[in-house]
């Protein structure tokens, strides 16, 4: 008979679905919630799956989502799509809605599942973003202390020769009230570094389009400064309300060097523009950034 760890340990309370489905559980020993992530993958693309893992296990930071353990699992045909019904009858109706789409992807015959046992965060920077929309919610130092963890994180990312690519709300979290999480390390890729310019061979557009730095979304070489034009596309949208039609607006001018005349404050837009130079080599680094009085 076949077992699962995932079906065994845990009980499923939520499903999320994007890139794979992310589940929020309950270990049925400890009684502590997790996120779980379950990710189909091709045999042979094992190891591109397993980029995320490795990532996130080299990770020990206060403001990167916390790892505890990975597994795969290679369920006989037909197991998964039997055991996807009964989770989903658990579910409400609304998360129900969310994963639904994924559940009726139609897997290979020989499928493996990878699953991410990570730190469980209720609530995202996007949802916050969407829930306070207007200017009286952006208290200018409580978005700059939230700021400055997002950029010692990714500094951190950085520091391990890596770059995260996907830098968004989305993908960062909060674990209480005031501590921002990143996230969602799964296109985290290693960079060769040319040191004199700082790109990596990288030409592939990878990440969220809204949010692509001007080299990504030209196909250039990129390296640690993409994520730092994103951090500043992140920042301008903390400091001033918009709606999703005025942020396409609003950061495509990023991209084509036309800053924002939204933003009243003079020193936060003056750093801002200093983020989102379309120059790579115009930018700062993250450590630059966070040695900055505006972040002092």
């Amino acid at each position: 008979r076949y077992t699962s760890k995932f079906a065994d340990v845990f009980t499923v309370f939520l499903g999320i679905g994007g890139g794979g489905c992310v589940f929020k559980v309950e270990n049925k020993l400890d009684k502590w919630r997790y996120a779980v992530k379950r990710i189909a993958v091709d045999p042979k693309n094992i190891d591109d799956a397993l980029r995320e893992v490795r990532a996130m296990a080299q990770f020990d930071h206060p403001g990167i989502i916390r790892y505890n353990c990975t597994w795969i699992e290679r369920p006989p045909e037909g197991w998964q799509h039997d055991t996807n019904v009964e989770i989903l009858k658990r579910m409400g109706s609304s998360s129900r809605r969310s994963v639904i789409k994924i559940f009726q992807m139609q897997f290979n015959d020989d499928c493996e599942f990878l699953y991410i046992q990570m730190q469980l965060c209720n609530y995202s920077l996007k949802e916050w973003l969407r829930e306070n929309r207007s200017d009286s919610t952006r208290n200018l130092p409580r978005m700059k202390s939230w700021f400055k963890q997002i950029v010692e994180a990714v500094h951190y990312i950085h520091e391990k020769n890596l770059i995260h690519r996907d830098l968004k709300p989305s993908n960062i979290l909060f674990a209480e009230i005031d501590h921002l999480k990143v996230c969602d390390l799964g296109i985290a890729t290693e960079r060769r570094i040319d040191e004199q310019t700082d790109t990596t061979i990288t030409r592939t557009i990878i990440g969220s389009m809204l949010y692509l730095s001007p080299e990504q979304s030209s196909r250039y070489p990129y390296g640690s400064k993409t994520d730092v034009f994103t951090l500043g596309l992140i920042l301008s949208e903390l400091c001033v309300a918009i709606t999703n039609r005025e942020r396409s607006e609003i950061f495509d001018n990023f991209r084509h060097g036309i800053q924002c005349d939204r933003i009243q404050d003079s020193g936060t837009a003056k750093f801002i523009k200093k983020l989102t130079q379309v120059e790579p080599k115009d930018r700062p680094s993250c450590r630059e950034m966070l040695d900055d009085l505006f972040l002092a």
